[in-house]
C-alpha cells in the first residue's frame, strides 16, 4: 500500500538509509540503455512567454535534508536545510541523544557523530553562517531520549520478536514473531524523559524544556527566518507498513483529534516562546494518510471527511475563535507513488523516475500506483485517480485556510542515487517546485557531491561556479514534447537575463528544440550542460549569438543563459488565488491584486474549460483596489483550467492561468430554534440538522461552527450526533436587542451555512 521511504534516521545514517528503502534499490551504476548512441532526433517546440504566468519563485524550494557539511551550501547553492526525519521526533537538545525508533530497533544513540548534527545550536549557527535558512523540527511526542544506550524492546522482557538488532541480541524490533503485531506495554521511562513546554513545580526529574531550548536557539538565527517543522509524520507514529515509527512510546493510532490538538497546543506554545516562529504542519507522510489519517475508524467518525481538509478546517476555526494564527506553512511529504517495481529492470526504473514528476502537476496523468489509482482512498476529491498533487493541495489550502505550502521531503531516485536518471529527475522536480508556487522544499536526503544529482541542484543555484542562479521570476515555457521524455522551465533574473532549463529524458534520441521567446529580444546565449559524457561536471560553452534552434543530446540537462531585452510591465499582479477548490454548483470569488509596482491593470478577457463559468465582475485592479472574478461551478466534478488576460496602464498584456477543482455537490443544513424571543440574560437552545446529501461525506461526526454577534454560546464548535443534529445554548445578552448567529458546516463538504436571529427582551 505504501511506496514511500520511511527509513529516516540521524544525519550519520541518512545517506545510508536510502539504500535500506525498498522503493530505492541499489543498482549497478555502469552504463545502460541510457548511453545508447543517438540514431535519430525528435523535434520539439518550446515557447517561452515572459508575460504569461509570471510569479516569484520562492528561494526556499532549493533545499535539502542533512547535507554533509556547511561547505555544501557554497558549493551547491542550496538555500534551505532541514533537520528532520524520525530521529528528530525524540531529540534531546541537552545530551544530544535521540532514539532511532523503527529505523533501527528503537535504540537510543547520539544524534550524530559530528557536532553539526549532534548539537542543534551548531546546526542553526553553522547553516545561517553558510548562507542557508535552517529548519528545526520540534518534537511533539512528549518524550525525548534520556541517554545513548537504552532501548525499548528487551527480548528478556518481551520475549522472542520478529527481528533483533544484529549488534545487540537483547534489542528487538517490537513486532511479535508473526512480524505483523506490535508489542505493547513499553514504559516510555525506559528510554526517555518528559519533554515539556516550560518548568513548573512537580515536574518529573530530568525533564527537558522547550522554553530553555528555544532560549538557546533563538539568538542564533540572526536575520534568518525562524523555521520550525512541528514534528515529523505524526500520522504514522504508530501505524505504518512495518508497525509505526514510534509505536514503542505511542502505541495508539494517532487520531484526527489528537493530530489537531497536539499541533495546536505545541504550535501555540512555540509561538509564545519564540515570537518569530514560522510553523510548518502537519508534516504528513504520504498519499494514503493525506486523506485517511492513521486510525481506520476515524474518518467515518468525522463525517467521512478526508484528513487534510478536516485538519485545516479545525485549525482555521480554532484560530478564529482564539484570535490567533497557529499555522504559517502547510507542510507535507511528497514521495510520488509508484507501481510495484520489484520486477522492474533498471531501464524501467529509470524511465519511471523520469516520468513520475507528472504526479506533481499534470491534470491528465492517471497514477500508475495502486495506492492512488483506486476508488477508496477518498470519496471527496475530484478526479481522484489523478494525483495533481501540488495544485490539488494548494486548492484545498486556498479554499479553507490560505497558507503557504511546503514539501520538506521528496525523492525520485528509483534507479539509485548515483544513476544519471536521478539527476535528470531531480532537475525536473526542482523546475516543477518553482513553477507550481511551492514555498519551501527539501530533498531527502541531500545528494552526495560525488553523484550527478548534485549537479542538478547546482544547475539551478550555481551553474557557473560563481553562484549563477535560475531566474527568480517564473514564466511560462510550454513545449510540444512528450512529458515523459522532455521538460522545459524558464525564469527571469532581476538583471534582465532569461534562464531556460531543457531536460531531454530520452535515453536514445537527441532533441532538436525550436525556441520562441515572444516579448523578449534575444542577443546572445551561454550554454551550461550536464550529459552522460561528463556526469559530474557542468560543462559551459562560451557566449554565442542567439539561435532559435538548439540540439540537445540524449539524456541531458541544459541551461541556457539568454542575454537580451524586454519591457517590464508597470505592475505585477496575481489572481489571488490562481487555484482553489469549490463544491459542484457553488461559486467562489477570486480577488486579483497588484503584487508589486505602481501601475494599474484592467482584466479584458476570461476563458475557461466548459464546466465552469467565470464572470469578470470587477475588471479594474490598482494598488488601492482589487479586482473580482466570480467563478460559478457546474454540476460535474473535475479539474478545470482557465485563463485571464490583463492589460496594464502602459499597454503591456499579461496572461494568468489557474485551475478550479470542482468537488461533489455540497451538504445542506436546516435550522431549529430560529426567531426565538426570551428575557435578556436567559438561555435558549438552537441547533442544526446536517444532511450530507451527495457530498461524499456522512451526516454524523461533522463539526459545526457557531458564531454570535452578542451573548455567549455554550460552545463555538458542536459535533453532529448520529442523526446529524448539533445544538448549542445561547445565553442572551444582558441588554435588550437582537442577536445574529451563523452556523457553518465543514468546508470539505461544501461549507453550508444557516443564519439565526434571536431577540433578548
Amino acid at each position: 500500500m505504501f511506496a514511500t521511504c520511511k527509513r529516516k534516521a540521524s544525519a550519520l545514517a541518512s545517506i545510508l538509509s536510502l539504500a535500506l528503502c525498498s522503493n530505492l534499490p541499489l543498482v549497478a551504476q555502469e552504463a545502460t540503455n541510457a548511453s545508447v548512441a543517438s540514431n535519430s532526433s525528435t523535434a520539439v517546440t518550446v515557447t517561452v512567454n515572459i508575460l504569461t504566468d509570471r510569479h516569484a519563485i520562492s528561494p526556499y524550494v532549493y533545499g535539502v535534508n542533512f547535507p554533509s557539511d556547511t561547505s555544501y551550501i557554497a558549493n551547491s547553492g542550496a538555500t534551505f536545510v532541514r533537520w528532520g526525519g524520525n530521529s528528530s521526533s525524540r531529540y534531546n537538545w541537552q545530551n544530544f541523544n535521540t532514539n532511532s525508533a523503527n529505523d533501527w530497533y528503537f535504540q537510543n544513540r547520539q544524534m550524530s557523530s559530528t557536532a553539526l548534527y549532534n548539537d542543534s545550536r551548531t546546526f542553526i549557527s553553522g547553516f545561517v553562517d553558510a548562507g542557508a535558512s535552517p529548519l528545526m523540527t520540534i518534537p511533539m511526542l512528549g518524550w525525548v531520549s534520556k541517554d545513548s544506550s537504552s532501548y525499548s524492546y528487551s527480548v528478556a522482557t518481551f520475549g522472542a520478536q520478529c527481528g533483533v538488532n544484529p549488534y545487540l541480541a537483547d534489542d528487538g524490533n517490537g513486532l511479535k514473531t508473526d512480524c505483523a503485531t506490535n508489542i505493547t506495554g513499553v514504559d516510555p521511562n525506559v528510554t526517555s524523559v518528559p519533554f515539556l513546554d516550560s518548568p513548573k513545580a512537580g515536574d518529573p526529574a530530568g525533564s527537558v524544556y522547550l522554553s530553555e531550548w528555544m532560549s538557546a536557539l533563538s539568538p542564533l538565527w540572526g536575520s534568518a527566518h525562524h523555521f520550525y517543522d512541528m514534528d515529523n509524520e505524526m500520522d504514522i507514529w504508530s501505524t505504518a507498513p512495518n508497525g509505526g515509527t514510534h509505536h514503542d512510546i505511542h502505541p495508539a493510532a494517532t487520531s484526527y483529534n489528537e493530530m489537531r490538538d497536539t499541533f495546536l497546543a505545541q504550535s501555540r506554545a512555540l509561538k509564545s516562546i519564540d515570537s518569530k516562529a514560522i510553523r510548518f504542519g502537519p508534516v504528513s507522510c504520504c498519499w494514503w494518510f493525506y486523506f485517511n489519517g492513521a486510525n481506520n475508524n476515524d474518518k467515518a467518525a468525522h463525517a467521512g471527511i478526508d484528513f487534510m481538509p478536516w485538519w485545516l478546517n479545525e485549525v482555521f476555526w480554532s484560530d478564529l475563535d482564539a484570535n490567533t494564527r497557529s499555522l504559517e506553512v502547510f507542510d507535507f511529504h511528497a514521495y510520488p507513488d509508484t507501481p510495484d517495481t520489484s520486477s522492474y529492470t533498471l531501464a524501467q526504473k529509470q524511465a519511471l523516475a523520469l516520468r513520475i514528476g507528472r504526479d506533481f502537476w499534470d491534470p491528465t496523468y492517471v497514477s500508475e500506483s495502486a495506492t492512488i489509482n483506486q476508488p477508496w482512498v477518498t470519496q471527496l476529491q475530484p478526479d481522484r485517480t489523478i494525483p495533481f498533487r501540488l495544485p490539488r493541495i494548494r486548492g484545498i489550502v486556498n479554499s479553507i485556510y490560505p497558507s503557504l505550502i511546503s514539501v520538506t521531503e521528496w525523492n525520485v531516485a528509483f534507479a539509485g542515487e548515483s544513476d544519471f536518471s536521478t539527476a535528470l529527475a531531480d532537475a525536473d522536480i526542482l523546475g516543477i517546485l518553482g513553477r507550481e508556487r511551492v514555498y519551501a522544499a527539501s530533498r531527502w536526503t541531500a545528494a552526495d557531491p560525488s553523484v550527478p544529482a548534485f549537479q542538478a541542484l547546482k544547475m539551478y543555484r550555481n551553474f557557473n561556479g560563481t553562484h549563477g542562479t535560475f531566474g527568480g521570476t517564473s514564466i511560462a515555457a510550454p513545449n510540444t514534447g512528450d512529458p515523459d521524455l522532455f521538460s522545459s522551465y524558464a525564469g527571469l533574473l532581476s538583471s534582465g537575463e532569461m534562464t531556460l532549463v531543457l531536460i531531454n529524458k530520452d535515453p536514445a534520441n537527441s532533441v532538436v528544440a525550436s525556441l520562441s521567446t515572444p516579448g523578449f529580444t534575444d542577443y546572445s546565449v551561454k550554454t551550461y550542460q550536464l550529459t552522460q559524457a561528463s556526469p559530474t561536471t557542468i560543462v559551459a560553452t562560451p557566449a554565442a549569438k542567439w539561435s532559435p534552434t538548439v540540439t540537445l543530446p540524449p539524456y541531458s540537462l541544459t541551461l541556457l543563459l539568454i542575454y537580451g531585452a524586454s519591457t517590464a510591465p508597470s505592475a505585477e499582479w496575481d489572481l489571488n488565488p490562481d487555484t482553489t477548490m469549490v463544491a459542484a454548483g457553488g461559486s467562489v470569488q477570486l480577488h486579483p491584486y497588484i503584487v508589486s509596482g505602481s501601475g494599474s491593470v484592467t482584466m479584458t478577457a476570461v476563458s475557461s474549460d466548459s464546466g465552469i463559468t467565470i464572470t469578470n465582475t470587477t475588471p479594474a485592479i490598482s494598488t488601492a483596489a482589487r479586482g473580482v472574478l466570480t467563478v460559478k461551478e457546474g454540476t460535474t466534478s473535475g479539474i478545470y483550467h482557465y485563463s485571464v488576460t490583463g492589460i496594464d496602464n502602459t499597454e503591456i498584456t499579461q496572461i494568468k492561468t489557474g485551475h478550479i477543482l470542482v468537488g461533489n455537490p455540497p451538504a445542506t443544513m436546516t435550522k431549529t430554534g430560529d426567531g426565538q424571543k426570551a428575557t435578556k440574560g436567559s438561555t435558549i437552545t438552537l441547533g442544526v440538522t446536517f444532511n450530507s446529501g451527495s457530498s461524499g461525506g456522512s451526516s454524523s461526526g461533522a463539526s459545526i461552527r457557531f458564531s454570535a454577534t452578542g451573548g455567549t454560546l455554550s460552545s463555538r464548535v458542536a459535533v453532529t450526533n448520529s442523526s446529524g443534529v448539533a445544538t448549542v445554548t445561547l445565553t442572551l445578552p444582558s441588554t435588550a436587542g437582537t442577536v445574529g448567529i451563523l452556523a457553518e458546516g465543514p468546508y470539505a463538504l461544501g461549507h453550508p451555512e444557516v443564519a439565526f436571529t434571536e431577540t433578548a427582551q
